[in-house]
């Protein structure tokens, strides 16, 4: 399990890595063209904030996937080791449940508007918001792997 989600992660962060870097080419180009051209193009900025979006969701199953998301430890770190383990798997069911409901409603939810067309791009927006189920999906494996993790440590704690 763990083989497969460390995979997972290369691959994310390589994905994450190339989204990043388009968005801050394209951001250089876009400053470069306004400053020193006075052009701007209505595509480009809206190619910025998705590429913006994404970095964002692939970097939050990133940051679930190790552990560094954002929590406030000041009463679990009062716990015993055993107690700690039972929460965070609790939580870990919580994030599972969680992201199954949001890929359900996600896909409900793009199908439903997922015509639309970007004003500038002019690309249906059911390719913006594949980034909801698609980021889910991808949570939900680590979910998983974390809750098959979390019951070994509690079997061998006991």
């Amino acid at each position: 399990m763990n083989k497969i989600l460390n995979l997972l992660d290369i691959f994310l962060l390589k994905i994450l890595v190339v989204v990043l870097s388009l968005m801050t080419l394209a951001v250089i180009i876009a400053v470069f063209l306004r400053y020193f051209f006075g052009i701007s193009y209505v595509w480009f900025q809206e190619l910025i904030v998705y590429l913006f979006i994404f970095t964002t969701f692939f970097g939050s199953v990133i940051a679930y996937s190790r552990e560094e998301h954002l929590a406030i430890n000041v009463l679990y770190n009062k716990f015993s080791e055993k107690v700690q383990i039972k929460l965070k798997l609790f939580f870990d069911l919580l994030i599972l449940y969680l992201n199954l409901q949001l890929i359900r409603v996600s896909i409900k939810w793009i199908n439903q508007v997922g015509n639309v067309v970007t004003p500038g791009m002019r690309i249906p927006m059911k390719y913006i918001y594949i980034i909801l189920p698609l980021s889910s999906v991808l949570m939900l494996l680590y979910s998983i792997g974390n809750i098959y993790l979390k019951f070994k440590k509690i079997k061998i704690k006991g």
